[in-house]
Formats: C-alpha cells, structure tokens, sequence
C-alpha cells in the first residue's frame, strides 16, 4: 500500500499536467483557427472592420465580423467580444483601431481572440497589422504601445533578447486561477468562475496595468511556447 500510495503520488500530477497540456494546446489551435480566418479576411476587406465600411475607424464595431469568419472557419464558433468563451471551439473576437507615432488613427488594423481551455486558463491571440499603439492616448502615455515579448538567450550574450519590442504581427498572451473552485480558502477573485468571466475578447482592449484582471499590453509573446499565464485579480 505504501508503495502505491508513492507511486500514485508520483503519476497523478504527472498525468494531470499532461491532460492539462493538451487541453491548452486545443484551445490555442481554435486561437490559431481564428487568426487565420481573421488574416483572410484582412486579405480581402483591408481592415477588420465586419460593418458596411462608411468609415475606416472601428470603434469598437465588431458587429457582423463574427459572421464572416463564421463562413471562413466554419469549425469555430465566433461570440461577440462582450460573449464569455465556454469551450476551446468557442472564440471571442474584437477588432480595434491603432495609431501611428505621431497619434493619428489608422483605422481597424488590431484584431483579438480568446478561447477557454478545459485546463481552465484562457488563451489569448492579438493580431496588429501596423501602428505603435493600441489607443489614442500612447503618444502621451508609453502602456499602450504595441509590444511583445520573446525568448531571453541566457546562452549567448552576442545575441539580445527581444523584450518589450516594438512589433506588429501575431502575439500570445493568457490568464489562469491560481486556486480550485472547491478551495474553501479561494481568494474569490482568483477562482476559475473569474477566469472563466474574463475570458471575453473586450477585456483585452483595456490595460492591465492600471485595472488589474486584464491582460495588460505589454502582456503579449511572440509564440505560444513563451507564454506565462497571468492571474485575475481585482482591486
């Protein structure tokens, strides 16, 4: 009985890390899904704007971009940005504006997906096809540059790392509860029911900087690999 009560000890966090691995790495394929839909659409419409295009500026409007990309990734179930995410099929979107260096808006060139793991961390994918900043207010205040952050070389110090790097393209970010809903000592804003509640694409779109809980700017990697999931919290 001793025995298998270490060897128990021993297998079972093994397998849960494993089961918990592939069920992240099936919410992030249905992220992937998304972002490629959402570059076709790009190819073709110029912009993530999913509205009749009377203006170039998004404001937020990502009414009917779901629809598109329905018919794009028909293996997806697009939700509105206020929409939860309930499954790793099931994907937030949001498109935003971005502004160049000098403040001026270049319209609905920023788009945002999130998908929930069974796992219970929410992953994240932001696509930026140009601009410096994510509201109209960088220029002013540096927490709304586009950034991301990639590997620290620690092997070779010819090489520099690419840390809070200017970049446009795909970039990966995420959140988790540190504690079990079944926790009776659960911080109430660390539980998975708080996870779950901020795995809506809008929250992206606000800085966790200054309203921690949300993902910050600055809280974006350059490849899934890299990613160190975040924890909800609240003031």
């Amino acid at each position: 009985m001793l025995v298998l009560g270490i060897l128990s000890a021993i297998a079972i966090p093994s397998f849960l890390g494993f089961r918990n691995a592939a069920f992240d790495k099936e919410a992030q394929a249905s992220i992937d899904a998304a972002m490629i839909a959402a570059r076709t659409y790009y190819e073709e419409h110029g912009d993530f704007n999913g509205t009749v295009r009377t203006s170039p500026v998004c404001n937020h409007t990502w009414a009917y971009l779901d629809q598109h990309l329905q018919k794009i990734e028909p293996n997806i179930d697009f939700i509105a940005p206020n929409d939860q995410s309930t499954g790793p099929r099931v994907v937030s979107i949001e498109a935003n504006n971005t502004w160049n260096s000098n403040g001026e808006n270049l319209g609905c060139q920023a788009f945002f997906a999130t998908a929930l793991s069974r796992s219970g961390t929410c992953w994240v994918g932001r696509i930026t096809v140009e601009g410096q900043w994510l509201n109209e207010y960088g220029p002013y205040y540096d927490y709304a540059q586009i950034v991301v952050h990639g590997d620290k070389n620690s092997e070779n110090a010819s090489q520099v790392s690419l840390l809070d790097a200017p970049l446009n393209g795909n970039a990966f970010a995420a959140f988790k509860p540190q504690s079990s809903g079944a926790d009776q000592d659960a911080i109430a804003n660390e539980s998975l029911a708080v996870a779950k509640s901020y795995c809506q694409a809008q929250w992206c779109l606000i800085d966790g900087e200054f309203i921690p809980g949300f993902i910050s700017f600055k809280d974006y990697y350059d490849s899934w690999r890299n990613v160190t999931p975040g924890t909800p919290t609240t003031r």
